[in-house]
This record gives structure tokens, sequence and C-alpha cells, in this order.
């Protein structure tokens, strides 16, 4: 069925580049959200809720 249906497509590596470059990106998004230095980021948001509020509304 894939040759049959690429059989008139000259570019038949395209869907092997297109998975292979989706891969890179979403590992790269991965990377980039679970990073160490985001680390602090994350511990400064988890932080919000508990933190006080200022000018005394509660």
């Amino acid at each position: 069925m894939y040759k049959q249906f690429y059989s008139g497509m000259d570019l038949t590596e395209l869907p092997l580049f297109a998975l292979v470059l989706f891969i890179m990106v979403f590992l790269g998004v991965c990377a980039w959200v679970f990073g160490v230095r985001r680390g602090k980021d994350f511990d400064a948001l988890a932080n919000m809720p508990l933190a006080e509020r200022e000018g005394g509304h509660e």
C-alpha cells in the first residue's frame, strides 16, 4: 500500500523526512520545557498560591 500510494510521487523520502523533523521538534520542546534551568521558574509558579497577597486584601 505504501509503495502504491507513493509510486507517482517524485519525493518518496518526504514522509520519512517529515517524521524525523517532527521527532526532532518534539524532543526539542520536551528538553526546553523540562530543562534544568527552568526549575526555578516552576518553583516560583508553584509557590504563588501560598504566597501572601500584598495590600491586605483577602
